[in-house]
């Protein structure tokens, strides 16, 4: 016995010499093309270490890697990087299947994830399951873990999903946390910090504590004394602040959720269009005392809800309360309390709400809250003093916690526009709305205007990203005058016509609300009313496209005529485009309504075809380019009399003087016929071709209309083509294929006209006058016909001095 027992005694320690031996000569760069190998047959990856690696096996296994990478599957570029990574285990731990991790930690780590249209995705090969069957015999349990601490630092994941439009980066700034196992309560501290740029920008920060507590078993896990802040710009609100408080306990297997005490404060810009923020929350609170939901219990539960926003709305006052102190619900038993709150805006327009409902009804399938009313108050200016708003709105609200839908059912609105120079508007709107799951929402309504009856239904994605709608509306008659408050700085009526497009040269032009929303919009009335404009029979069709809005179809009838036009407009860079084409309109009525002149008459054909680009009214007159075009009949041009200026002419020949005069409303030109075409450039009309025809004129034109100084540089060559006698006698009749410049120049508002004697040829004149003076001499002496084919008349007998003497005492009588 005594030679066995040495026997063995010498094998141990020979044995544990050479396990002494093995572990201090142990190196694990020997394996390291193995396991770059297994990797590329097992994975299909290519895996780079860069630096000698350092293992230790007893007491711990402690593993230290540094310059690691790892590509795409059966790709080149790079998955994964790491700039240092060490992890320990113990190992005796492992023969019991359980794993007791020391200590994880990596630092510069860099990792690429991305998803396609289909879901594929960049880990799925990672995350696939071994096919191959366990052998008989093996452990079936579970591997159990145990990790004293975890500390991540610089940590850059970058996200492209394709699948649901996520784009941006994340990255870890640090991360630790305490033992993680499971049940075991630990302690996290993290810092983070995200760049998104799709579906819609979003950067901020995200700091705080907070204390987890896993359970695998269930897949579920409890997160209380939590104290995060959030800080940065996400879609809808700038400048966001956000705190949140409290516990909440969540089952993976069931997808139910539990809270308790739960507090959020938040402050921020919320939505805005035009550079302006719609909304300034300042210190606003959301609270609940206890809130459950689990949807494979059929169960829902809220305990004292309340809701306190505060903030400004363009520099005005806003407040929304909203209180809910009980609602439990089990199946199909459900009980609970009405809810109640209200809603304030201070300023131009102020606001008053103040809502309520009845108990809660219904089940889990399908929360019912009746008799939702809420009534509230409009003020703002009028045109003959305040204008207020008077009325309620009410509902019954229909919610499917399951599915995430609710809908708004019997839903009546009535109000009642009062104004002291206005009659009494009603306006009154049944119908109902409801939201699908994923954010689509639509609604069918029908109402009244003052007993003048509407349609409008469609459809709204409200997801993600931008609205995308599609909506309908047709109106039988609708006077929006009677829905707008007056112009600000006077009492002046609401149908007046608008001030010239010159009172405010520099006026910004913004058109980025057109990134607001997208879709597909239809609108009709039989008579619409917008300031001085009177339209019937209107129809319009449009669509919004990431900020693109195109007009496909807009016609009306207007003006004693019809007008067709399509367009569009883009949001960056702001640029216009518009057709149009008006057949058998009033010129005069659309100038006054829609330049405020009245320097034309006559009934005809316009079209135009320009475009322009600017962010302000001055750079879009600028930019104007494109054509027009015009054909009237039966009209006049106002401001000038040139028949009566002819027939003046006598005065004129004498003194071959330019006949200068201040053009007068009360003074016109008439004409039968007027076409002209004009190509705009830069703001600039140049026309060159203008004819108009009368009974004894005929009337050319050319010249330059200048949009941007608003002047006029313009020449009319007036022709007589006929006698007028009756008009201007004898003299006029003189002028007969004469053409006489006509000069227009100057501003808009009042331009000058003159007619350029001194242009006319005064070989033509004198030549003129000399044939007319010879035929009338001729005439009188019987030594010529009166007119061409006339025989002559016989002359009496006697002196023919003293015929001729005759004669010429009546030619100048």
């Amino acid at each position: 016995m005594r030679r066995l027992a040495l026997a063995f005694g010498v094998v141990v320690l020979s044995l544990a010499g050479l396990t002494a031996y093995l572990l201090a000569t142990f190196d694990p760069n020997r394996y390291k093309g193995l396991l770059v190998d297994w990797v590329q047959t097992k994975q299909q990856r290519t895996l780079v270490i860069g630096a000698p690696m350092v293992l230790k096996v007893f007491p711990k296994l402690r593993l230290k890697l540094a310059k690691v990478s790892l590509s795409e599957h059966q790709r080149a570029e790079e998955f994964l990087a790491v700039d240092e990574l060490e992890l320990s285990v113990n190992v005796m731990p492992l023969l019991k299947r359980q794993l007791v991790i020391d200590q994880v930690s990596a630092k510069g780590v860099r990792l690429s994830l991305w998803r396609d249209a289909q879901g594929r995705a960049n880990i799925d090969d990672l995350l696939k399951k071994d096919e191959q069957a366990q052998p008989p015999g093996a452990p079936s349990d579970p591997l159990q873990f145990d990790v004293a601490g975890i500390q991540l630092e610089q940590v850059q994941a970058k996200v492209q999903d394709v699948k649901t439009g996520l784009t941006g980066a994340l990255t870890v700034n640090s991360l630790s946390s305490g033992r993680l196992s499971d049940g075991v309560p630990s302690d996290f501290k993290l810092d983070v910090a995200f760049d998104l740029s799709q579906p819609q920008a979003a950067k901020g920060a995200l700091k705080g504590t907070f204390r987890l507590t896993p359970r695998l078993a269930t897949g579920s896990a409890d997160v209380d004394q939590i104290k995060l802040s959030l800080q940065g710009d996400v879609p809808g609100v700038r400048a966001l602040q956000a705190g949140l408080e409290g516990a909440v306990a969540w089952d993976g297997e069931h997808a139910s959720l539990q809270a308790r005490a739960l507090v959020a404060e938040v402050s921020g810009q919320v939505g805005g269009q035009l550079g302006k923020p719609a909304l300034v929350l300042d210190k606003s609170r959301v609270s609940v005392d206890a809130f459950a939901y689990d949807p494979a219990q059929q169960l829902m539960a809220v305990s004292q809800l309340a809701v306190a926003l505060t903030g400004q709305q363009d520099g005005h006052a806003l407040s929304f309360k909203l209180d809910w102190s009980e609602l439990d619900v089990k199946g199909d038993q459900l009980k609970g309390s009405p809810l109640q709150g209200q809603f304030k805006l201070a300023g131009p327009m102020a606001v008053e709400a103040q809502f309520a409902s009845q108990s809660p009804t219904g089940g889990f399938s399908a929360i019912k809250v009746p008799g939702l009313k809420v009534d509230f108050k409009v003020s703002m200016a009028g045109q003959g003093g305040q204008r207020d708003v008077v009325g309620q709105l009410s509902a019954n609200v229909s919610a499917q916690p399951a599915q995430a839908a609710g809908a708004l059912e019997a839903l009546h609105l009535q109000a009642r526009i009062q104004e002291p120079s206005l009659q009494p508007l009603v306006i009154q709107m049944d119908g109902r709305a409801a939201m699908s799951p994923g954010g689509a929402a639509q609604w069918a309504l029908k109402g009244q205007v003052n007993a003048n009856p509407f349609l409008s239904d469609g459809t709204a994605k409200l997801g993600t990203g931008v609205p995308q709608v599609q909506a309908s509306a047709r109106f039988t008659a609708l006077d929006l005058n009677r829905l707008m408050p007056v112009p600000a700085g006077g009492s002046a009526s609401a149908s007046a016509p608008a001030a010239p497009a010159g009172g405010a040269p520099d006026a910004p032009v913004d058109l980025s609300a057109l990134k607001a929303i997208d879709g597909q919009f239809k609108f009709s009335a039989g008579t619409l009313v917008y300031r001085q404009y009177k339209l019937a029979d209107a129809e319009l069709n449009a669509t919004l496209d990431k900020g693109h809005l195109n007009l496909s179809s807009l016609s009306a009838k207007a003006w004693g005529g019809r007008v067709v036009a399509s367009g569009s407009a883009d949001a960056a860079p702001q640029r216009l485009a518009l057709q149009a084409q008006a057949e058998g309109i009033n010129i005069l009525a659309m100038l006054k309504d829609v330049a405020q002149k009245d320097v034309l008459e006559g009934t005809g054909q316009v079209k135009l075809n320009v475009q322009t680009a600017g962010s302000k009214l001055s750079q879009l007159v600028a930019g104007l380019n494109g054509s027009a075009a015009l054909q009237l009949r039966d009209g006049a041009v106002r401001g000038i009399n040139l028949a009566k200026s002819l027939r003046e002419f006598k005065a004129q020949l004498s003194g071959q003087g330019d006949a200068v005069q201040r053009a007068s409303q009360s003074e016109k030109t008439d004409f039968t016929e007027l076409t002209g075409t004009f190509k705009i450039t830069n703001g600039v009309a140049r026309n060159d071709d203008l004819v108009a025809k009368s009974p004894f004129l005929r009337l050319g034109g050319r010249g330059d209309i200048n949009l941007v100084a608003r002047q006029l540089d313009y020449t009319v060559s007036a022709t007589v083509t006929g006698t007028i006698k009756g008009q201007g006698g004898v003299g006029a009749d003189a002028l007969s294929g004469v053409t006489v410049p006509v000069k227009l120049k100057g501003p808009f508002d009042a331009p000058d006209w003159q007619i350029a004697w001194s242009q006319v040829a005064v070989g033509t004149l004198q030549n003129t006058v000399k044939s007319r003076l010879e035929d009338e001499l001729k005439a009188r002496l019987g030594l010529a016909p009166v007119a061409s084919g006339a025989s002559a008349p016989a002359k009496p007998a006697g002196s023919l001095e003293k015929q001729l003497k005759d004669q010429l005492k009546g030619l100048f009588r």
